[in-house]
């Protein structure tokens, strides 16, 4: 281990590990994904309601999605221990993750058999093992099991490569931090840029109006193209640790997210734009987790924004679900994977649905969350029996 290794593995074990802040901002994330799924068929009667929570609400699911890329690097940096093993760190990520994504995958499974829907053995087979993120054709994203996972395969890249990154972004100079984390700001804003210069730009893609289908893939679902997020996370993190960080509190960070992203809303952030965003949220995880180490209190580490932040990764594998099954069950169908006539509300008749949804999202998530996820992690994560769960997730 080099000098700087010891200094900035000493100074984070000095430290608060929890950061419970950071755990609530995972349910905003989510929810931004879900009002994003939203718009998948039209709620409203009005179309200009329906126009206007389009224009709205098209770009929160990437936003929710970037968040939580950023959200993995510094979580992870922060949380890393020189104690902790390889082994030990792939085998508690493979059961936080892996357990809830089976159940809700055979759930979804068995309603599609019900339902009569077809079934693609390539997309389905791929689903399982979340590897549908890495290949380029259309189908194994647009006929997924649970369609959301595509981001489970970025995760995972994440965390294979986590014990060989840690090392690395750990040497780098304090000095150099915040330069590092504008080169890989700037490395994710290119990637549109390359992927026009080097690709096909045909057949459109089925989720743009502006890029083939292999510009988008690339940008945008293809693993190795989110990692500059993820970097942007852990270098941020190291900032913190190395007490470099500027001193902001969240509500300015959280003001200029608001901004940009309304000054991005003619664009589509699926089009790998999603990094224009990357700054005013990595300031925002940094100043929140920044105020939990100083003991402040706040909107997002109250409890129960927090035991939100808990079962939101349950939330982010149902939710989707859930919303199809009870608009198609106002019609009197069963609603899977988008295959119904959608029912349309008028205006306030469709906004307390929606937050009727959501309430129903969180109450499938709390008991996903009860019944697999924690006894999964408690039972299987840690290889010795009486080994106390981690502080902050990891």
């Amino acid at each position: 281990m080099t000098a700087i290794d010891e200094a900035a593995t000493q100074a984070k074990e000095s430290v608060p590990t929890r950061l419970p802040s950071l755990t609530a901002l995972r349910i905003i994330a989510a929810s931004l994904v879900f009002i994003g799924h939203g718009l998948i068929h039209p709620m409203f009667r009005n179309d200009d309601v329906n126009e206007v929570y389009g224009i709205l609400a098209h770009n929160t699911g990437s936003v929710g999605v970037a968040f939580f890329f950023v959200l993995s690097g510094f979580v992870l940096t922060w949380s890393a221990r020189s104690t902790d093993t390889t082994g030990s760190f792939y085998r508690r990520r493979f059961f936080k993750i892996f357990p809830n994504h089976v159940v809700v995958y055979l759930g979804v499974l068995a309603l599609m058999l019900v339902a009569g829907l077809p079934v693609m053995l390539g997309p389905t087979l791929a689903s399982l093992p979340l590897i549908q993120g890495f290949l380029p054709d259309p189908n194994y994203h647009l006929f997924a099991v649970n369609g959301v996972t595509w981001s489970l395969s970025v995760e995972l890249l994440f965390y294979a490569l986590f014990p060989a990154l840690l090392p690395l972004v750990n040497r780098i100079r304090p000095q150099r931090l915040w330069l590092t984390a504008g080169l890989f700001t700037a490395g994710a804003m290119l990637l549109p840029v390359i992927a026009r210069a080097a690709l096909p730009d045909s057949p459109l893609s089925p989720m743009s109006t502006t890029l083939s289908w292999t510009e988008q893939w690339f940008v945008y679902f293809f693993p190795p193209a989110r990692l500059f997020e993820f970097l942007v996370g852990m270098v941020m993190a190291r900032i913190l640790i190395s007490g470099r960080w500027i001193g902001l509190r969240p509500l300015l960070p959280a003001l200029l997210l608001v901004v940009v992203y309304a000054a991005t809303v003619p664009l589509s952030l699926m089009d790998g734009y999603q990094s224009v965003l990357l700054v005013p949220m990595a300031l925002l995880i940094t100043a929140a987790a920044a105020g939990d180490v100083a003991g402040r209190g706040s909107l997002l580490n109250n409890r129960p924004m927090v035991w939100l932040g808990e079962i939101s990764y349950a939330f982010f594998l149902v939710h989707v679900h859930v919303l199809f099954l009870l608009h198609a069950a106002v019609n009197g169908q069963l609603g899977v994977r988008a295959a119904y006539q959608p029912y349309q509300f008028d205006t306030v008749t469709g906004i307390a649905f929606l937050v009727g949804v959501y309430l129903v999202c969180v109450l499938v998530s709390w008991v996903l969350y009860t019944l697999v996820e924690r006894p999964a992690m408690r039972l299987w994560a840690y290889p010795r029996r009486g080994e106390r769960a981690p502080a902050v997730p990891r």
